[in-house]
C-alpha cells in the first residue's frame, strides 16, 4: 500500500502537476491521521474490554471472599455468646451464701468462660487491589469508602480478639495457682478428676475470680457488638458489588 502511494506521488510529480499533488498530499494525511484515529479508538476499545474484563473479575473474587467471610462471622457470634454466657452463668451464682450448683456443673462453666473465639477474615483480594493499583477499576465511590472502613474495623476486631484471649488466659493463670485445672478439663483429655485435696469451688467467695470472669464477660460484649458491626458492613459491601 506505501508503495502505491509512492507511485502516485511520484508521477504527480514527475508531471509537474503540483497542484493536484499537493491535494493528493492532504487527502493522503488525512488518510494516515484516521487511520491513526481509529488505530487509538480499537486500543481505546481494547483497553475498556480489559479493564471490564478485570472489574469483573474483582467482583467476583470480592463476592466470594465476602460471602465466605460472613459465613464464618455468624459461626463466630454463636462462639461468643457461648463463652459470655459461661461467665453470665457463673456472676448469676457467684457469692450466694447458698450454692445450689454442683461442682461439676460449676466446672462446667468455667470451661465456658475460659473459651476465646478469634476471627480473622480473609483479606486477600483487598490486599492484591491495593498492591496492584486496581483499586482505581472500582468506579463505585460508596464501596471504595466501604472497603476502607472494612480495614479500619478489622483492626479493631483484632484488638478484642487479643483481650479476649488474655482475658481467658489470665482466668486459667488465676486457677492454676488458687484451683484445680485439672478438674475441669479432666473429661475433654479422658483422665480422672485430680486426686489432690483440691476444690474450685472456693472460687464462688473469691472476688478477684469475680472480677476476672467480669471482664472476660465485658469484653466479649464488645467483641460481640464490633462483629456484628463488621457483618453490616459485609452486607453493604455486597449490595454494592452486586451494583458494579
Amino acid at each position: 500500500m506505501i508503495k502505491f502511494f509512492r507511485q502516485i506521488r511520484y508521477k504527480l510529480m514527475s508531471k509537474n502537476k503540483t497542484g493536484r499533488y499537493l491535494k493528493y498530499a492532504i487527502g493522503e494525511i488525512i488518510l494516515v491521521v484516521i487511520g491513526i484515529l481509529i488505530a487509538l479508538q480499537v486500543n481505546n476499545w481494547n483497553e475498556e474490554r480489559k479493564a471490564n474484563n478485570e472489574l469483573l473479575n474483582i467482583k467476583e473474587n470480592l463476592l466470594q471472599e465476602f460471602e465466605a467471610n460472613r459465613n464464618e462471622l455468624q459461626n463466630v457470634l454463636k462462639s461468643v455468646d457461648y463463652t459470655k454466657n459461661g461467665g453470665l452463668d457463673i456472676l448469676a451464682v457467684i457469692g450466694e451464701e447458698k450454692i445450689n450448683v454442683s461442682e461439676e456443673e460449676f466446672n462446667k462453666m468455667i470451661e465456658k468462660s475460659l473459651f476465646f473465639p478469634t476471627w480473622k477474615p480473609k483479606n486477600f483480594t483487598l490486599n492484591e487491589l491495593k498492591n496492584t493499583g486496581k483499586l482505581i477499576l472500582i468506579k463505585n465511590d460508596t464501596l471504595k469508602r466501604l472497603l476502607f472502613n472494612w480495614e479500619k474495623h478489622i483492626s479493631i476486631i483484632e484488638e478484642w480478639n487479643r483481650r479476649v484471649e488474655k482475658s481467658s488466659q489470665d482466668i486459667i493463670d488465676y486457677i492454676k495457682a488458687y484451683g484445680s485445672i485439672r478438674n475441669i478439663n479432666h473429661k475433654r483429655i479422658e483422665t480422672e478428676a485430680s486426686s489432690l485435696n483440691v476444690s474450685n469451688m472456693a472460687l464462688f467467695d473469691d472476688v478477684r475470680f469475680e472480677n476476672q470472669i467480669d471482664e472476660k464477660v465485658l469484653y466479649a460484649q464488645f467483641m460481640k457488638q464490633y462483629l456484628e458491626e463488621a457483618d453490616d458492613i459485609i452486607s453493604e459491601i455486597l449490595e454494592k458489588v452486586t451494583q458494579q
